[in-house]
């Protein structure tokens, strides 16, 4: 079996937005870029989102995200969006201080 990886299209303006939200919260983000696993003469694919990492003092948070209109807490079970990321970040800053 061979595999062919390619890298998923990033959205520069979501990730600039993560950044502006967390910044303003005092929070570091990192991302990963994420990538479509193929294998060859097949026809199956693996796609693999961006992720994430939003970390607080102690308290770490994981998103993933597809492109510009899927943003996910830890897995695709809670959808999320830019103003909801803000108060949960409100609500961990207020429950630690």
């Amino acid at each position: 079996m061979e595999f062919e990886i390619s890298d998923l299209n990033k959205s520069e303006e979501l990730e600039k937005r993560i950044m502006i939200t967390c910044s303003f919260n005092h929070s570091k983000c990192s991302f990963k870029q994420g990538r479509i696993l193929s294998i060859k003469n097949t026809n199956i694919s693996f796609i693999e989102p961006h992720k994430v990492d939003i970390t607080y003092k102690s308290k770490k948070l994981l998103l993933i995200y597809f492109d510009k209109n899927n943003l996910f807490l830890y897995n695709r079970t809670v959808p999320i969006d830019i103003k909801k990321l803000d108060a949960l970040l409100k609500a961990v800053k207020s429950s630690i201080v």
